[in-house]
């Protein structure tokens, strides 16, 4: 080996086991005079303190920060003068590293250049007078002051710390769990330069105790570098990258402490964030208005924090975010392709405080879709966030065939035309407010094609004007045309808007309905009961306006409709009339019939009613009061009220007649066969029986000689008693040009046939030339009276007898 290599390390291991020696010296030395170095540390520290400091144990620690030494303080605590009344304690801590200049121990002055804390809490704490136990730091003035350097700490750490600032006289709560954290403090005649690196959770950040807190169970990693300045005596947070729940975020800020209060000022930017998280970040009061809204991919997003440190200060916020193609989830359904700017400022009105009354969203230059419907807002606003309206315009123009895409369960399904639609909109944003809606604009429908799944009725060549009024809808130049029949239309739904969800069976739709022809064979599905809507299909995506297309399929069944109806022309299976005028509603299971008149078969009708609708059979009923109709046409247009033994065919004459039956009708349309029940009071004018079976039985009994297959009489009136299978027939005659006949008794269309006749033998024509009713009736019964008696056979047929019946 060389020489100068050997010099070399035996002068390096000499100057080793020197420092070693040295080291091992000073622990001993440290050791032998810990008490007195307690005592100094805690004397000097309680001379400037107004309150108690101690300190359990103190150790070397040569290896934390070799070749310097460090000083482990143990078990330290500093409480004000008022603990036992509080118990918070300002510093409780299991652990002090202090690592000091080695050669000031030698002169029994401490020089303090890095502190490490470990394992505890440092709480200051301000009860509701405005004490606070950072009282203990004010010194006392009573106490000897020395004259000591002070120490410059360069360094410092901290490790599982609890920070705590509780001021319940402001109403304020800061507190972190900080569980490592390093830094350099560079200090200098102009100020101080602090650069930390640290892992913690925020507990709670609340400038309001009663607003809740923000960042609350918060993950930071804050990587920050500060700057205080000792002539402003402003703390500046230049802009730099943070995580919160390791999401980089960019913040930048200051707090000035030249004046009282402290204002201070804090911006945060955040890129490509989920809304829910940066909601999250919030306090609840506006955190929880946002939570009724979904972005299901990130945004830009950015906040500012301005406000004063002082009682009950609630900053003033303001959040701006934008995003493109997003998907926007609300209780309306997904907006696709969603793309706008928005904000949130909880000061709309400059001065009035920074309060949920006084707070606003705003969404501008909206774009998306719902469904396959585009959907346009140039501004939309929630105002009052305590009780928050929204405000907004929209515009949509698309082809009417997209609906089906957007929702299930809805009543329509269209085939062709277009819609295009500019509202504006004012309503509450809670679900549970009851404040009114608003709705202003219009909504224009051309060229419409569309079948109403509910009655399986399919219209074409459809067109309306749908006017929103506010509360109320005007429908307007409604042209509707089905197969046979075309409708034009117009009609008001009062109160809407306020109805629509939550009581849609007290929405009353007022129609007016006109028309040269109306085919009522279209219509026979309104006499059934009401069907569903399309059900969604499973295997595709939710439908986007499911929650609008369901509540429509439910007003339409549960809300009334009331109809004012005037119609040239109206047919139904063999009926027909005209100038038609009717007033009737539309219920859940009702259709009623208030009052119809028309003209039919020469003669005019005036009708009410209703029917009950409850599936294939329903029931009816009718009060009709008919004048000078042809009683033919009158029994072929109802086919002959069900029954078979009196037919049109065998009719002739003019009748009027008064009619209060209920009954049943198929979906069809169709009358059920003997289900007439009521009363039936009609006056017949020069009538004619022709081919009636039970008088031609009389012919082949009797006056065979007279021709009783067509017989004419000038009046035959009785009021006639319907009871399903049975009519009973009060005492009448018939006077007729070939027979006289006394009647009363039962007919059965099914059997039970039961009528008693008296037949005088002469002959009519005789008597034609007297006025007298009285005078002819009685010459009427001279001579011999016959008695027959109609009776229902074994075969189903009557059959002709003598004798009175029983």
């Amino acid at each position: 080996m060389r020489k100068w290599l050997k010099v070399v390390l035996i002068t390096a291991g000499s100057l080793i086991a020197l420092v070693i020696v040295l080291l091992l010296g000073l622990a001993w030395y440290m050791k032998a005079n810990k008490t007195a170095f307690l005592r100094q540390i805690t004397d000097q520290l309680n001379e400037n303190i107004n309150g108690e400091f101690s300190i359990g144990d103190m150790q070397p620690s040569f290896f934390r920060s070799f070749p310097n030494v460090s000083i482990a303080l143990k078990r330290v605590e500093l409480h004000d003068s008022l603990w036992q009344q509080h118990h918070h304690a300002l510093i409780d801590l299991d652990y002090i590293f202090v690592q000091v200049n080695t050669l000031s121990l030698l002169r029994k002055h401490v020089d303090v250049k890095e502190v490490a804390l470990e394992k505890g809490i440092i709480y200051l704490y301000t009860d509701s007078t405005g004490y606070s136990n950072t009282s203990v730091l004010t010194g006392n003035a009573g106490k000897k002051k020395g004259s000591s350097q002070d120490a410059n700490i360069r360094r410092f750490s901290m490790a599982h710390i609890t920070f705590t600032i509780d001021n319940q006289q402001k109403f304020k709560l800061f507190q972190l769990d900080i569980q490592e954290m390093y830094g350099r403090l560079n200090s200098t005649d102009s100020g101080l330069h602090l650069d930390m690196r640290s892992r913690m959770e925020a507990r709670d950040f609340a400038f309001n105790t009663n607003k809740g807190s923000y960042l609350r169970n918060k993950t930071l990693a804050l990587n920050l570098s500060l700057f205080y300045k000792r002539a402003t005596k402003q703390l500046i947070v230049p802009q730099q990258e943070i995580k919160i729940d390791a999401t980089p975020v960019q913040i930048a800020g200051t707090f000035d402490f030249s004046e009282k209060p402290p204002p201070f000022f804090l911006r945060i930017n955040a890129n490509q964030v989920l809304l829910k998280d940066a909601a999250s970040w919030l306090s609840p009061n506006i955190s929880g208005k946002l939570a009724n809204i979904q972005l299901t991919a990130p945004l830009d997003a950015e906040a500012t924090l301005q406000g004063h440190m002082k009682y009950l200060d609630t900053p003033h916020v303001v959040v701006t975010w934008k995003t493109s193609r997003n998907t926007l989830v609300t209780d309306m359904g997904e907006w696709e392709n969603c793309s706008f700017t928005g904000r949130f400022n909880n000061e709309m009105l400059p001065g009035a405080g920074h309060s949920d009354e006084n707070s606003a969203v705003t969404i501008f230059q909206l774009q998306a879709s719902l469904g396959r419907i585009p959907l346009k807002a140039d501004t939309i606003r929630v105002l009052n966030l305590k009780q928050p309206l929204l405000h907004g315009h929209f515009e949509s123009a698309f082809p009417l065939s997209h609906l089906n895409t957007a929702a299930g369960d809805v009543p329509l399904e269209f085939r062709e035309g277009t819609a295009t639609a500019d509202l504006n909109y004012t309503g509450p944003v809670l679900k549970n407010d009851n404040t009114p809606s608003s709705l202003q604009g219009v909504v224009k429908i051309q060229n419409g094609g569309f079948t109403y799944l509910p009655r399986d009725l399919t219209f074409h060549d459809c067109s309306a004007t749908l006017q929103f009024t506010g509360q109320d809808l005007l429908v307007q130049n409604v042209r509707l045309r089905s197969q046979k029949s075309a409708l034009q239309m117009e009609g008001t739904v009062r109160n809407l808007l306020n109805l629509y969800f939550a009581d849609p069976e007290k929405i009353e739709l007022d129609w007016k309905i006109r028309s040269a022809l109306v085919d009522l064979n279209e219509f026979t599905s309104f006499l059934g009961a009401r069907k569903k809507g399309k059900a969604p299909d499973p295997h595709k995506k939710a439908r986007q306006l499911s929650r609008v297309g369901k509540q429509l399929d439910k007003v339409l069944a549960a809300s009334n409709v009331r109809m004012d109806v005037l119609l040239d022309k109206v047919v139904f299976q063999h009926f027909t009339a005209q100038r038609v005028s009717a007033a009737l509603s539309l219920t859940a299971s009702d259709l009623l019939l208030h009052k119809m008149a028309f003209q039919h078969a020469g003669g005019t009708a005036q009708v009410s009613g209703s029917v009950h609708q409850q599936g294939v059979n329903n029931t009816f009923k009718v009060n009709a009061n008919i004048a000078n109709v042809r009683i033919a046409q009158l029994f072929y247009a109802f086919d002959n009220f069900g029954q078979s033994a009196l037919k049109s065919e065998n009719l002739r004459g003019v009748v009027s007649a008064k009619a209060d039956i209920k009954g049943n009708v198929l979906d069809n349309g169709n009358l059920v066969k003997h289900s007439l029940f009521g009363t039936v009071n009609f006056n017949l004018k020069n009538g004619a029986l022709l081919n009636f079976g039970p008088l031609e039985d009389i012919g082949n009994f009797l006056f065979r000689r007279r021709r009783l297959d067509s017989i004419t009489f000038e009046n035959l009136s009785n009021t006639l008693q319907l009871q399903g299978t049975k009519i009973n027939i009060p005492p009448m005659r018939i006077a007729s040009s070939a027979v006289n006949i006394d009647l009363n008794g039962v007919y059965g269309f099914t059997g039970g046939t039961n009528i008693n006749m008296e037949i005088p033998l002469r002959n009519p024509a005789k008597d034609s030339g007297i006025t007298d009713k009285e005078e002819k009736r009685r010459r009427s019964r001279r001579g011999i009276i016959i008695r027959l008696h109609a009776v229902s056979g074994s075969d189903g047929k009557v059959k002709i007898k003598l004798g009175k019946g029983d």
